[in-house]
């Protein structure tokens, strides 16, 4: 009966509306999961950024923390041989040599990594430096270097463990 009332094209037109209505609903959804998708992904990656970087994190803490006990522990030696240094050199029985010039250019040079210069290698007057100012130098030069291997050991610790962090 509603069917006579309607005429045939219009009913044509109608069901044509519907139809493409169906499909935009269809396209829109789609692309609504799809987002949704897309942020959840997005989301999972982040998560897992976050994750990779508080380990990284704790890595470094944690190789920051050994780093500054092996330091504190370094110090209190070396602090010790000072003394003993200190203590040698202060021994009235001790006789304490002047350096000749060469062999102070020699050290400075060696100090530095440069070449010595060849006119000085022959000096071999005495110096105003002392075998105990050399003792003194020396020491505070191992000391030195100590830390700079305890520094190159801590970091190459730090990198072994950064590349063994699970990525994923």
């Amino acid at each position: 009966m509603i069917t006579h009332l309607i005429p045939w094209p219009y009913r044509l037109v109608a069901l044509a509306g519907l139809v493409l209505a169906l499909a935009a609903f269809a396209y829109l959804r789609g692309r609504l999961d799809e987002q949704a998708s897309h942020l959840a992904t997005k989301l999972d990656q982040l998560v897992g950024v976050v994750r990779i970087e508080r380990q990284q994190i704790d890595i470094s803490q944690q190789v920051a923390a050994s780093h500054e006990q092996g330091r504190a522990q370094d110090r209190i030696l070396y602090k010790t041989i000072e003394k003993e240094v200190i203590r040698y050199v202060a021994n009235p029985d001790h006789t304490a040599c002047r350096l000749d010039r060469g062999w102070v250019q020699q050290h400075d040079a060696a100090a530095l990594s440069a070449l010595p210069a060849a006119t000085g290698s022959a000096d071999a007057t005495a110096s105003d430096l002392t075998s105990d100012d050399a003792l003194v130098t020396v020491t505070g030069n191992y000391a030195a270097c100590q830390d700079n291997a305890r520094q190159l050991t801590d970091l190459q610790a730090w990198i072994r463990q950064q590349d063994a962090t699970p990525r994923g």
